[in-house]
Formats: structure tokens, C-alpha cells, sequence
């Protein structure tokens, strides 16, 4: 696991960092809410990193960072966080945010300026905001930075960052191709054809039937202890409580009803709701000029398409609501409009508005009692969440002063359960399952003593809490002699038969270097071995198979060899040895229309438009000065997986 997120950090994802809108807006948009998770201990505004006049904070940085893993999951949904932090996200994602900042204030200190409709035009075309017709939808846009604990500024400001990034670099490629002569080389390779042979001396066919002695099994086996290890294994005891351990403690009183009700009477006071309909565009000449063509508010529609423009239908709950997503002046000119009117231009966060407005409707106020079972849920969520992280701190101080868990699980009235034998990946040894939620535990539980406290850690589903300890603990060690030992018997009589085919196949070698063909060199060994694979294949043929089922490794060999040459090569697991003979290469001249040229050309073009760029994003960073706070970045890293720290 741990492996492919390294790998997806070696990806291209560094570029899709550098030119896409994502610090903000790819990753947060594209993932999980992970913004409202209540981690504490810094501010987020505390910087993890000043990079020349700009500033990366820990809110922006565990925001991508979780982010970033959310989307990670989508592929994998047993991924933890610990293991994508174990695979340097933290670093890798900043170094990329710290590239992205760079060109930021590179660019601005060289005068490169985004004006407010070119972002505005950005925006209004990046999927995350566009409704199912494919079209920009304020009121998703509206919803989504809303719930990921964004602003329009904040959204904006990463717009224009992204802007700035491809000014720099995009103008760095243009008009850079390939030279016509080196893809056509390049293209000529792939008809490249060689012909040869692959033989193999198996290791079995130097095994003798006869017994191993227990003492010449022993010394193998101490000479290859760790491939016969089984790994430690370790049950986990755990007990889990949630709201039933508050009884009716959480419950919703009257009082706390109505003050709430109280708090937010203009919740539940008497509104109008106006249906409208909205036309943005960049420019307030524009949006006169468009005005200027409508006769009647209905034809709204109708100019703005005649323009190729589309417009956006839309309720707006109340006043306040329209100027809390657009602003107070949209709102404004809305609410003092008259039914059936246009309104506008009108300056919004898009652009400038023209709004026509539709049917208006009153709904009336709402009383307590109305809202009474509304306000009690609430109430009674808010009370439970509360109680319950109240109850978790006063257990951790008792497991802390050396409580047991069935002390704390008998308080709670939970019951204690045990898991399977577990790895430290969380996955069960041998038989029997286990719930994610258990399993995540595991890497926890092994970091721990045998005979360590017990420890408690929110649920998976965030309503609960689960106390935990190690259980029965199983060293790693291998299995007992006796029941190895055919195991043993095996591996010992293929590795002295390696050894034999090996010599074999150095005196193959040595015959073919001699005059002698393949065929004839195995034919003078005094063993049977299976018959030679002829290969006639081109490299286009073997790009083919790499795409459908990967290299065969002696073919992947003797792409590498020069004619008339042989190779031996170890086949997987000891089981034989390889002998690659190369007869010839034949490279027939590529037909000078043939498309396989244009198709080189291309990927040769874009190979080098990467490098231009990398250059130039590098320069850029060393003149830039940059600053880390690593207490800060320790900190962001702690919040993210407590427990792995």
C-alpha cells in the first residue's frame, strides 16, 4: 500500500499540482469533506512555509493533504492515513504547493497581473461547479465551498495562482517540436526485428530422490531463517460505546429548545422567496449592451442565446441568503425589484448581473412549535457529540492512572471482543474476518507493549468510541522443524539443483561462444531439457505485450543484446536458468509517410515540453526564497494521524 502511494508521488501528479487549480479546488472539490474534522492545536492560519512574499498555512495544508488522501481512497478504500503519510505525502504535496507559490510570486514579481473576469471565466468552466446540464451553477458553487469551509476570495486567490503558473510555463513550450529526424529514427526502432532463441535448464532435473539429513535441513534453515519467518500476530480486545452509555443525559430540554429558538428567531421569521433568472458576463459594457436588446424581461433568455450565452434559473430563499452567495448589492437590487422586472448590471462574483426576476412568494413564519422536534435533534446531536468526547477524556485520564479495559468497558456497560490474530496491516492471519473498523486498530495495537494500557480512539462512524488493548501476542518465528521440514527438503534439493543447472548453463555459454548453436550446446548436456522457444519479434510487438500482460524477462534480455551473442539469466523462484541467444537484428527502412512518425513525433514533443517546463519551474524555485517552519509542519502532521505519532 505504503509502496503505491510512493509511486503515485513519482507520478505526473507534480505537474497536475503545478498547473491545475488544485490546492483548493481539484483535490478539496473532487473529495471528502475533511475541512470539519475539529482538529485543534495550532492555528490554521500559522504558516508551515513563506515562500518569497506568499504565505502556505497549516488550515491550506492539512486541507490538501486530506484532501489528497480522500481522493487516494476512491482506488483504494482500505488505504489509512497513516500509510499515506508513512509514503511522504506531507513532504511531497508541500514541496508541490511550494513550487506552485513560487511561480505565484515570480510571476507577480515580474508584473504578470489576473484581472477579475478572467478568473470569473475560469471558474464558471471547471467541473466541480458545472450541474448536470454541464453548465456553471452558482447555487453548486454556492453549496460546495460553503460545506468545505471555503470562501470566495480564498477560491479566487488559488484561481488566479493557477493562472499566473501557466503563464509562466505554457509559453515555455510553444512552438518546441521534436526534429522530423530523430522520430523518424526513433519510429524505425519499433519494426526493429530480432531473431533468436530462449532455452531453459530447470533446476529439477538435478534433483536426486534421495533423503536430506535432519542436521544438513537445520543448518539451511539457520542459514535462511528470515524466509521461513511467519510475522508477529497479535489479537486485538476491544470494547465500543457510543450514545446508549448517556442514557437520557443528551436529551433536549424545554430550556435549551427554546433559547435556541430564541437565538435564531430570524431563522424562522416570515420571508420571501423570489424565483430569478441570471445572465453573467465579464464586462459591464457587456451586460448594457445586452440589456439594451432585450424589449420584454422574458426575451432574457432568448438574447442571451442568440450571444451563444446561457442563463441561470435559480430560488433565492431570502435576502440574506442571495447576499450571503452572491453579494449584498445582487440582493438588494433583487428584493427592491418589482415581480416580472430586469435588474441590472449589477457587480457579482462572476462578473456583472442581469436578472430577471420571477414569481415571488411569501412563507410565513414558523412558531416553537412548529420547529420544536427540528430544534430537539439538533439539540440532541450537538449534546451527544459533546457528552460523548467528555465521557472519551475522562476514560483516557483513566486508562492513563492505569485503569483496565474491563474496568472501563464494565463503566460504559460494553462488552469486550476480541479479534482474530491480526497483522499489522489490519489483515487476519490464517482464518476468520474483521471489520474495518477493528482492523484500522492494528497498526496501532502493534506499536504498543504486550502488557501496555489501554488506549481509546474516536469510531470509524464518528458517533462512537472503541477501547483497545493487545491481546494475545505471537512473536514472529518460523514454524516447528517437523512441520517445515518438507518444506525444507524442497527448497534445499531446488537450490543445490540451481546450483548444478547454473554450471550447465555456464558450459552452454561457453559452447556457443565456441561456434556451436544453441541446439547443439544443450544437446551435449547430459540432461533433458525442454526445446528451445524460436523468437522472431519486433519491437512494436513487444511494446504490445508490456501493455497487455508485461515483458517476459528473457525477452526484455535479449532486446538489450548485441547479435550473435548469448546470455544466461536466473528464472523466478530457483527454478532453472535462462539461456537468451541472439541470432541477428533486423531493422527494415520505414516507409517515409508511414503515421507512425507523425504518432513519435508527437510523444518525443511532449517528452521535451515537460523538460522546458521542469527547467524552468526549478530556476524559478531557486530564485524564490523559501522558508519551512517544521514545527508547524510537525504539528499539521500530528493532527492528521494522531496515532502514528
Amino acid at each position: 500500500m505504503i509502496q503505491g502511494f510512493r509511486k503515485l508521488f513519482q507520478s505526473p501528479l507534480g505537474l497536475v499540482l503545478t498547473l491545475g487549480f488544485v490546492v483548493l479546488i481539484a483535490l478539496a472539490f473532487a473529495s471528502a469533506d475533511i475541512t470539519g474534522s475539529g482538529f485543534g492545536g495550532i492555528a490554521g492560519s500559522e504558516r508551515v512555509a513563506t515562500v518569497g512574499d506568499q504565505k502556505i498555512t497549516t488550515s491550506q495544508l492539512r486541507t490538501t493533504v486530506g484532501s489528497a488522501f480522500e481522493q487516494a481512497r476512491e482506488g483504494n478504500p482500505s488505504a489509512t492515513m497513516e500509510d499515506f503519510l508513512e509514503a511522504g505525502a506531507i513532504d511531497n504535496i508541500l514541496d508541490q504547493m511550494i513550487d506552485r507559490s513560487s511561480l505565484y510570486d515570480f510571476g507577480l514579481s515580474n508584473g504578470i497581473r489576473i484581472g477579475e473576469s478572467l478568473i470569473g471565466s475560469e471558474l464558471a468552466q471547471l467541473p466541480a461547479f458545472q450541474g448536470p446540464d454541464g453548465k456553471f451553477s452558482q447555487d453548486l458553487y454556492n453549496q460546495a465551498i460553503s460545506r468545505r469551509g471555503l470562501s470566495d476570495q480564498m477560491v479566487r486567490e488559488d484561481i488566479g495562482m493557477g493562472l499566473v503558473s501557466r503563464m509562466l510555463l505554457v509559453p515555455t513550450t510553444v512552438g518546441d517540436r521534436a526534429p522530423a529526424g530523430v522520430a523518424r529514427r526513433y519510429a524505425g526502432l519499433l519494426n526493429e526485428t530480432r531473431h533468436g532463441g530462449v532455452a531453459l535448464i530447470p533446476s529439477p532435473a538435478f534433483i536426486e530422490d534421495t533423503p536430506v539429513a535432519d542436521a544438513t535441513l537445520k543448518s539451511y534453515l539457520a542459514s535462511n531463517r528470515e524466509r521461513y519467518m511467519l510475522p508477529e500476530r497479535r489479537t486485538i480486545r476491544y470494547a465500543t460505546f457510543g450514545a446508549d452509555a448517556l442514557g437520557a443525559s443528551a436529551a433536549a430540554t424545554d430550556a435549551e429548545i427554546a433559547e435556541r429558538f430564541n437565538a435564531n428567531a430570524s431563522r424562522y421569521a416570515a420571508r420571501e422567496e423570489r424565483e430569478i433568472e441570471q445572465l453573467v458576463v465579464p464586462t459591464e459594457a457587456a451586460a448594457n449592451a445586452l440589456k439594451a436588446q432585450i424589449s420584454s424581461p422574458s426575451q432574457l433568455r432568448a438574447v442571451a442565446e442568440q450571444q451563444g450565452l446561457e442563463t441561470n434559473a435559480v430560488t433565492a430563499t431570502s435576502r440574506q441568503q442571495l447576499a450571503s452567495s452572491t453579494t449584498p448589492q445582487v440582493a438588494a437590487a433583487v428584493y427592491d425589484a418589482a415581480p416580472g422586472s430586469i435588474v441590472g448590471p449589477v457587480r457579482g462574483p462572476l462578473g456583472f448581473y442581469l436578472i430577471r426576476v420571477g414569481n415571488v412568494s411569501s412563507v410565513p413564519a414558523r412558531s416553537l412549535a412548529d420547529v420544536r422536534g427540528e430544534l430537539a435533534e439538533e439539540i440532541t446531536e450537538e449534546k451527544t457529540r459533546q457528552l460523548l468526547a467528555d465521557r472519551a477524556s475522562q476514560i483516557e485520564e483513566r486508562l492513563q492512572s492505569g485503569a483496565s479495559l474491563a474496568d472501563v468497558a464494565k463503566s460504559v456497560n460494553a462488552d469486550i471482543s476480541v479479534t482474530p490474530p491480526l497483522l499489522e496491516d489490519g489483515t487476519v492471519f490464517g482464518e476468520g474476518e474483521v471489520e474495518p473498523a477493528e482492523a484500522r486498530l492494528a497498526q496501532t495495537v502493534f506499536a504498543m507493549q504486550a502488557d501496555g494500557d489501554a488506549q481509546i480512539a474516536a469510531g470509524m462512524d464518528g458517533q462512537s468510541y472503541v477501547i483497545f488493548a493487545p491481546g494475545e501476542v505471537t512473536r514472529a518465528a518460523p514454524p516447528p522443524f517437523d512441520e517445515l521440514k518438507p518444506i525444507l527438503t524442497r527448497d534445499y534439493k531446488l537450490e543445490q539443483g540451481s546450483k548444478e543447472a547454473k554450471a550447465a548453463a555456464d558450459k552452454v555459454l561457453a559452447a556457443i561462444k565456441g561456434g556451436k548453436s544453441l541446439n547443439e550446446a544443450l544437446a551435449a548436456l547430459d540432461i533433458r531439457t525442454p526445446p528451445v522457444d524460436s523468437i522472431d519479434l519486433t519491437r512494436r510487438q513487444l511494446m504490445a505485450q508490456r501493455q497487455q500482460r508485461g515483458i517476459a524477462p528473457p525477452l526484455a534480455l535479449m532486446f538489450t543484446m548485441a547479435p550473435k551473442t548469448a546470455k544466461r539469466l536466473e528464472a523466478p523462484n530457483g527454478l532453472g536458468w535462462f539461456i537468451v541467444s541472439l541470432d541477428r537484428i533486423d531493422v527494415p527502412e520505414i516507409a517515409a509517410d508511414d503515421p507512425i512518425i507523425a504518432q513519435t513525433q508527437g510523444e518525443l514533443s511532449r517528452l521535451r515540453q515537460q523538460e522546458l517546463i521542469d527547467q524552468l519551474r526549478l530556476a524559478i524555485g531557486k530564485e524564490v526564497p523559501v522558508k519551512r517552519n517544521d514545527n508547524a509542519i510537525s504539528a499539521v502532521r500530528t493532527q492528521l494521524a494522531p496515532q502514528s505519532n
